[in-house]
């Protein structure tokens, strides 16, 4: 498969995302300690992976903004992509962002790519409060699908998500896991950055939101964190939304696949 030279100036640029801690309420001190992550000998757990690989790498892209900024998105069905509704909101006209301003890449690296396509669609949950500003309880329907033009399926494969139960999100006392993030940080905006073996916490039942420590960072919104199957295929656990500023580091917050099923479902 040929790899070709993506020139729109639209994604040359290196841009950065809206950070999800801007949605509960700006904690400079954490935002900056995540942004900071390379500079902590030892607690930068990230490295720069071939997203040309199978079976999983090629699938995960970034999903631009017209109006600038991007977050991560994954290619989980024929013409979907899924990432964070909070990505696709306009605070500036209080809208979502229409479709024509969306452009999606998968395999992004350094100017080069595997697959484009702009969008057809924007999918976000019907229950998303695209206003609430403070609290966990701003990323409970922090999803949305977005169906493209054109089918990446053929050139990058999909990430299916999983009907995970509770059993499956580890446990507070977790100190690494079975589970993989990644996407495109805004410091590293260009390459795709993944953390294996990243702890998830459990769930929080009230909020059904999974807690995680994997090092995702504004751009990584929407990012999936993957878990493999026996047999070796990997299935989608969840996706990144955000950072909730409690204990000394945060804790990362994710929206699990079962909660946007029965949307998928419907799209498909």
């Amino acid at each position: 498969m040929a790899v070709r030279t993506y020139v729109s100036a639209l994604l040359m640029g290196i841009l950065i995302c809206i950070s999800a801690t801007d949605v509960i309420g700006a904690d400079a001190k954490l935002h900056k300690r995540l942004l900071n992550l390379k500079s902590q000998p030892g607690n930068d757990h990230r490295t720069i992976v071939d997203n040309t690989v199978a079976p999983w790498r090629e699938a995960v892209g970034r999903l631009n903004r017209r109006t600038g900024g991007h977050c991560t998105a994954t290619v989980i069905a024929p013409n979907l992509v899924l990432t964070a509704a909070h990505c696709l909101w306009n605070k500036r006209t209080s809208r979502y962002l229409p479709a024509q301003a969306l452009h999606f890449v998968a395999g992004w690296s350094k100017g080069e790519y595997l697959f484009h396509s702009k969008a057809r669609s924007v999918h976000p949950a019907p229950d998303y409060e695209q206003n609430r500003k403070k609290g966990m309880a701003a990323f409970t329907h922090d999803w949305a699908i977005v169906e493209l033009l054109d089918n990446p399926v053929p050139v990058t494969g999909m990430i299916v998500p999983g009907a995970f139960g509770e059993k499956a999100f580890q446990g507070r006392n977790a100190g690494t896991g079975p589970y993989t993030q990644a996407g495109y940080s805004a410091d590293k905006s260009q390459v795709l950055t993944a953390h294996v073996n990243c702890p998830v916490w459990g769930i929080d039942k009230t909020l059904n939101l999974a807690l995680h420590g994997c090092n995702a960072l504004p751009g990584d919104s929407g990012s999936p964190i993957i878990v493999q199957q026996p047999g070796g295929r990997y299935r989608l656990l969840a996706i990144h939304v955000g950072y909730a500023a409690t204990g000394g580091s945060g804790t990362g917050i994710a929206v699990p696949a079962l909660s946007f099923m029965e949307t998928l479902m419907s799209v498909k």
